[in-house]
This record gives C-alpha cells, structure tokens and sequence, in this order.
C-alpha cells in the first residue's frame, strides 16, 4: 500500500492556529524564533542558528514535499505569522509510519499551539495520506512538548531511544497517535 501524496501540499486548520507550506518571506521569523534557547536544546536545529539555516530549512520543505520524502509545515497564527514549525519525517511507506517533529516560538507558547498542530497533522496524515501510525520521540526533560502531545491523542508506548543530540546522548519516550 502507498500513501495517497496530494498533488499540492494543504492548508489545514484556520483560526487560531493553521499549518501552511514555508515561504520565503518566513525567513526572518524562522531565524528569529531559533535563537530561544529552550528550542535550540530540544529542537533539532544548529547551534547557532544563522540565517543561511532558516534559509536552508524553508528550502527545504518544497523539496521533501515534491520527493514525498516529507512535509514540512509553517505553524501561523490568525494573522498569518510564523509561530513554529511541525514535520513529518523518516516515513516507512511499507508500514505507514512518520515520525512528528515540532516546535513553537517562544512567544506562543502555552497556548495550546503545539497540541493544536500535532492533532491537525495527525488528522490529515492518517485520512488524506494514510498514514496508520504517527510516531512522537519526545526527550523526558521537555514537558511541554509531553504535554502537547498527550493532549493532541498521542500513547505512551512504553518504549524509549537514546539518541545523540548535539553532543549528548538523550534518552526518548516514544508516543503513538
């Protein structure tokens, strides 16, 4: 079975909270929202962040969109400003399986953005590409992260992964939804 790629990547959601492809005009608020410490200790971006790399991050969304290799959203609030990111990445089209990475600009935080956007991206990845599984690897130290994606739906499934991340090996809990 193969996921069902739309032929142009989606709108989703709206008020407050909506997920859109990345445009070139998003650069600044990508770079700007990378210099929070807390993102760039959880999330997987360079450290530092330059503006090349918000550049290269925006590129990149086109480029996984037209390889089906993944989809890279802009997380915006009402007025159309950037407020984070969330992606679907490492897909396993033979199971029907992503992994879901996010992050939320410092100033939207606890405004329930995050959950928001992991239950639209998970709504679309299971009925319009069909996906069965979405898979959350979430660091034990970023609560809110945990927060979000256990109030979006997602399930503990008991596993956890130590990975590298910038230096230092980190233990994650691994979530379903």
């Amino acid at each position: 079975m193969n996921l069902r790629w739309p032929e142009s990547q989606p709108v989703l959601g709206g008020d407050p909270v909506a997920l859109r492809s990345w445009r070139a005009s998003d650069v600044e608020a990508v770079y700007a929202a990378c210099q929070d410490e807390t993102l760039q200790n959880f999330a997987s971006v360079p450290s530092p962040y330059t503006m090349a790399d918000a550049e290269e991050s925006i590129a990149l969304g086109a480029v996984v969109w037209r390889e089906h290799s993944g989809v890279n959203f802009a997380i915006t609030d009402a007025l159309d400003e950037v407020i984070g990111a969330i992606t679907l990445q490492n897909f396993v089209e033979v199971e029907l399986t992503c992994e879901v990475a996010y992050w939320v600009a410092d100033f939207a935080r606890g405004q329930r953005v995050a959950r928001r956007a992991v239950e639209l991206t998970a709504l679309w990845g299971h009925e319009e590409l069909g996906l069965e599984q979405l898979i959350l690897k979430i660091q034990r130290e970023n609560t809110a992260a945990l927060a979000a994606a256990l109030a979006a739906g997602a399930r503990p499934t008991g596993l956890t992964v130590d990975e590298e991340h910038k230096g230092i090996v980190r233990n994650y809990s691994i979530y379903e939804i």
